[in-house]
């Protein structure tokens, strides 16, 4: 399975924390890349940095589709590449939170918020073929702690 954690949207208040995740993201999401059984091969977060579209909706829950692509870009007019068997889900921070954490604790703090999300995939492993959400998250916690994020999960 490869995994894509992105943030692709935000506003003034949070360029700057869309723009310190990028690095974080691009070496996280390509540690997790592994076999974790099941039929999802490929999965997308969403940390939704629009605290305006927050507000009006809830974030996209899991979803799963059999394919996704496989057209054109109406940009471009180039053909879009086709992802078979993906798992789909965004994320939204406590924006109050999130915008008075010092610099450095902003990464840990979204990295946590992603890794309690990933519980849904734990009520989701059977009806993805038996896959394996606590390897998956056992990876995720290793691939932050080995760059150097410590995760603080919501309260037990």
């Amino acid at each position: 399975m490869e995994v894509g954690l992105h943030a692709n949207k935000c506003d003034q208040s949070t360029k700057k924390i869309a723009d310190a995740l990028r690095q974080p993201f691009k070496l996280i999401g390509p540690a997790l890349k592994g076999d974790y059984g099941g039929t999802i091969e490929h999965l997308w977060i969403d940390f939704e940095l629009i605290r305006s579209h927050s507000e009006m909706s809830p974030p996209w829950s899991f979803r799963f589709q059999k394919k996704v692509g496989g057209g054109r870009c109406p940009l471009t007019g180039l053909d879009t590449p086709i992802y078979r068997n993906v798992g789909h889900y965004g994320v939204h921070p406590d924006f109050d939170t999130l915008l008075s954490l010092e610099p450095d604790s902003v990464v840990p703090y979204v990295l946590s918020l992603i890794y309690d999300s990933t519980e849904v995939l734990i009520e989701k492993q059977k009806k993805l073929g038996g896959f394996n959400a606590d390897a998956f998250r056992s990876t995720f916690w290793t691939a932050c702690y080995e760059a150097g994020f410590n995760l603080t999960p919501k309260q037990i």
